[in-house]
């Protein structure tokens, strides 16, 4: 029989997010369980469609109100612990994986009495700004996890050193990143000397995705080349503040705004098909939130388009400059009008920086790689 793992999340929405579903739902020589502590009917979480099919589940609020242990000490009841208790003996369940940091303090005592190995994937604001929760409480929560976990799982360098600043050993520390479907998303790419250049940017409208910075900057390089558009699909917390820049710098004959997008659908695939070039200038925000390595990028990068995006959190770790895509720095507006400026007026380098980039990614960003290792993970924990 395959060894099972049970993946934790906190609400039923996070199993929308490509970069934990793709988790769960490929596993090679595992069989997955899920766990959550409650139910969730907001958009907030993913832009995917999960289909669990067979997959067992354990809803732990199952209708009921939040309990005291959950509003105010942020932890599971211990009738709830010996309810998970029950479901991972039921269901043979031989590791737990937790999915954010931020979220895997809830079920501290949970990994300090099941008896079995656990990872926690870190993802991005969870190891950059949530030790500053609550004035540092958010440090003194993760020193729970930490402390109670077998091991910690980063998606880069650049993540690893803020989880040890956040006080993790760096012995129990894994530099790993989950890939993404990078075979969903390949496409022979035609590079053509078109007269209007499409630049295109899907992801969730929030401070760290660079939405302002991008709009700054495309303004300036519109003025210098009017043959540019911008496509922006996504929604999120600052997509009226987006709309409000748009419409007071007057940009709405250049910049379209096409609302979210399912992940993975026929109308994700064909936005990758029609742009010229992807854009993702990701910046730290004001409190503190980083990205990790955004999926979105990887995937517009196994479909053939150049991108252009920035020195950010683990962003440099898969694109090299004027190889594999082009990075500048976090806001600088200057740097990034002349990268678009770049792209847009030569054809010969968009292919060159596509084909590039596109390469890398089948080679080296392939979830299904990237699963054999995550399994390979498991299994050093559970033979010791």
């Amino acid at each position: 029989m395959a060894n099972r793992v049970a993946h934790f999340i906190r609400k039923s929405t996070q199993l929308k997010a490509s970069f934990i579903q793709n988790q769960i739902l490929n596993h090679i020589k595992y069989t997955p369980v899920i766990v959550y502590r409650y139910y969730s009917n907001d958009e907030k979480g993913g832009f995917a469609e999960f289909n669990a099919n067979s997959i067992p589940i354990l809803n732990l609020s199952d209708g009921k109100k939040i309990d005291f242990n959950f509003r105010y000490l942020k932890k599971l009841s211990k009738k709830d612990v010996k309810k998970v208790l029950n479901f991972l003996d039921d269901n043979n369940v031989s590791i737990l994986h937790f999915h954010y940091g931020s979220d895997a303090y809830i079920y501290r005592d949970l990994m300090k009495y099941s008896g079995r190995p656990s990872v926690v994937s870190f993802y991005g604001y969870d190891a950059s700004s949530f030790k500053f929760f609550l004035g540092g409480y958010g440090k003194h929560l993760l020193y729970n996890v930490f402390k109670n976990v077998s091991k910690v799982l980063v998606m880069s360098p650049d993540m690893k050193k803020d989880v040890i600043e956040a006080g993790c050993p760096e012995e129990k520390i894994i530099v790993h990143y989950y890939g993404s479907d990078v075979k969903k998303f390949y496409q022979i790419k035609k590079y053509f000397e078109n007269k209007i250049i499409n630049f295109l940017i899907i992801s969730g409208i929030e401070p760290q995705k660079g939405h302002l910075f991008l709009l700054r900057a495309f303004k300036k390089a519109y003025k210098k080349n009017t043959n540019i558009k911008l496509h922006i699909y996504g929604s999120g917390s600052i997509e009226r503040e987006v709309k409000e820049h748009i419409q007071k710098n007057e940009m709405e004959n250049f910049v379209k705004m096409n609302g979210k997008i399912i992940y993975g659908s026929d109308i994700h695939l064909k936005a990758l098909f029609n742009a010229d070039v992807f854009i993702h200038p990701s910046v730290t925000a004001e409190n503190g939130d980083k990205e990790g390595i955004p999926g979105a990028i990887v995937e517009a990068m196994a479909s053939g388009l150049p991108v252009i995006s920035t020195y950010h959190a683990g962003i440099p770790y898969i694109i090299e400059n004027q190889q594999t895509g082009v990075l500048v720095n976090e806001w600088d507006v200057d740097a990034l009008a002349e990268g678009i400026l770049e792209l847009a007026e030569n054809s010969s380098k968009r292919k060159m920086i596509g084909l590039a980039g596109q390469e890398y990614a089948m080679n080296n960003l392939d979830l299904f790689e990237k699963e054999k290792e995550l399994e390979e993970i498991y299994m050093s924990l559970i033979e010791k």
